[in-house]
Formats: C-alpha cells, structure tokens, sequence
C-alpha cells in the first residue's frame, strides 16, 4: 500500500509486509541521520505543552489524564523501584513516577523535549539512546509509549532491554495498532501510519512474536481508548483537509466500540510483557 508523509515532506513511501510472518514496515525507509528532518512539524504535538487551540487543548487534557492512568498502572503491575522510560518526551509521566517514590531515568533524543523534562522536573534525562550505558538487572521495568514504531533496530533494542531488566521484571509498551477500525476505514489515510517516521507497523500477534524471542511472556493488554478519537480527527484531516469533529468522535467511537465487542483491535494497545530469561 503506498501512503504519504501529510504532515511534512508530502513525499510517498510504501508500507511493505513481511510474506514469512505478515509483519508491515515503511519503504524505502529515510537514512537514519536524515530522519530527524521529518519531526519537523507543528503537527508533532507530543513534544511540546502547546495547549493553543481546541485540538491541541484537546490534546494536552488527555495527556494529563494519561500520565495519572500510565503511573497507576506501573504501579499496579510492576511494584518497581528503579524504572527507564525510554523516549520519555517532557517528562510528564517520569516526574508522575518520581512522586510515587520511583527511581527514574529516561532516555530521549529531542533536545527540546529532553530540556523541558530537566528544566521543568529536574529529571535525569539522557540524550545516548545506546541501552548498553546500563548495567546488566539494572531496571525492574521499562516503559516504551509510542517508541517502538519509531525504531530501525527492533531486535537490538528488545534484546539490550532484556539484559537491562531483572528476572520477571515487565516491559510496558504502546503502539499503533493496524488491526482497529479505524485503520481499516482509513485506509492509506489513517494518521498512526505516520510516515516515515513510523518504521514499523504492529498487530497484536506480531508484536507478541517479537518479544517471546527474546523470553517476554505477554501479560496482558489494554485498548487505548482516547487514541482512536485522536488518530480519527489527524485522519480527517489528511484526508479533507479538515478534522471534522463530530465525524472524527463517531469513528473514534465506533472503532472503540468494535475493539470491545473482539470484533478488531483498539486504535493503539499498551502490552505488559514480563521478563521470564532465566538468570
């Protein structure tokens, strides 16, 4: 399927599939140095605390309510004491941590979101994205939340993870899911595709397949509800030009509610997977 770059570049790329194990990925995919060109947008909201607007309003009011839900459940999950969020943005979810009494680092890229997460929280935020800085059972848990899709070493990165966290320490993930609704009424579309800087494009199965290599048991899974909505409004847009409101809730509700009945999967899905490696 050949989709486009909306927000930056305008330029097409192809999502391929894996004809051994089904799994999508961008192509051609841009040289790693010069990916950075293609975060360039003001459409990236993530990175910043721009509330100006009733989308980026939107936006930012769910982002609080996620960062209470995300520090609830590593902390009914996990019970961890010394947690790494890799691609940590801000910082919001970190310093929701830290107040919960837990050890915090974070890794993140962006020079202007990783400056906020230490001028406005005083984290401890790296920009050296090569995990093995750490030492082996460093870490009772990691958290990737919208990261992994971002990533052109899927199997490096899971098994440096894997030699960074203890025995039956979790792994928390999150990311797009192509099996939804949404993506299916979207089409070439639908904004989680968010070419190039979208590498890899997950299902339910794909992910599971990946991690179980490098001995993560998948735990359990959860829908996240508010993306649907979110990822509608972005695909109105491409689509019309316009985010069109009401048709961007009715999707987004409609996908959640077909996610719910079993009959496809949420817009995005957060996975605990539990480290089972046997030392």
């Amino acid at each position: 399927m050949e989709s486009y770059d909306y927000s930056v570049s305008k330029e097409a790329f192809t999502i391929d599939k894996c004809l051994d194990c089904g799994f999508l990925f961008t192509n051609p995919r841009p040289n790693e140095e010069n990916m950075g060109s293609y975060y360039i947008s003001e459409s990236y909201i993530s990175h910043t605390n721009n509330k100006i607007g009733l989308f980026n309003f939107l936006y930012q009011t769910v982002r609080k309510y996620a960062v209470k839900s995300k520090t609830r459940l590593l902390k009914k999950t996990t019970k961890t004491k010394r947690h790494l969020d890799i691609g940590c943005g801000t910082g919001e979810f970190l310093y929701s941590c830290v107040n919960q009494g837990i050890e915090c680092y974070g890794i993140e890229p962006s020079r202007i979101a990783r400056e906020k997460a230490k001028q406005n929280y005083g984290l401890n935020v790296t920009e050296n994205t090569d995990l093995s800085q750490f030492e082996t059972n460093k870490f009772d848990s990691v958290s990737m939340w919208h990261v992994l899709e971002h990533l052109y070493d899927l199997n490096g990165t899971i098994k440096k993870i894997s030699n960074i966290i203890t025995k039956n320490g979790r792994i928390i993930i999150a990311v797009p899911n192509h099996g939804s609704l949404d993506a299916k009424l979207y089409k070439k579309w639908w904004a989680a595709w968010d070419l190039p800087i979208h590498l890899n494009h997950f299902s339910a199965s794909n992910i599971e397949m990946l991690l179980k290599h490098y001995d993560f048991i998948l735990e359990k899974k959860i829908g996240m509800k508010f993306d649907s909505f979110y990822v509608s409004l972005l695909s109105n847009q491409y689509k019309s030009g316009k985010k069109q409101y009401l048709k961007g809730f009715a999707i987004g509700l409609l996908s959640n509610i077909s996610a719910l009945l079993g009959l496809t999967e949420y817009s995005s899905t957060i996975y605990i997977f539990k480290n089972k490696k046997k030392s």
